[in-house]
């Protein structure tokens, strides 16, 4: 567990740093600190909505895959029942 939260933490530095480099050439490139603010403020702002959208997407998803495959796992069990027994 240990690893997992360690890997996802160094993930989430380097996307971070990432992002910030990026905010300082956009500023070393148009010298505009007042666009990249108004932008920064409106990106945060609907991370919240975006990271619902995903989460609930990803959430329906992986249920419908588990279903699939718990369908398909019990299909062979009736499968190999009525084999032996039919």
């Amino acid at each position: 567990m240990k690893r997992i939260l360690n890997w996802r933490l160094m993930l989430g530095v380097l996307l971070l740093l990432l992002s910030v480099a990026f905010y300082v050439l956009h500023y070393l490139i148009f010298h505009d600190s007042h666009h990249i603010f108004l932008y920064l403020v409106g990106d945060v702002a609907f991370v919240f909505i975006e990271v619902l959208m995903v989460t609930l997407i990803i959430h329906h998803l992986l249920n419908e895959w588990e279903k699939k495959s718990r369908m398909k796992k019990l299909n062979m069990v009736i499968e190999t029942f009525f084999s032996e027994f039919g």
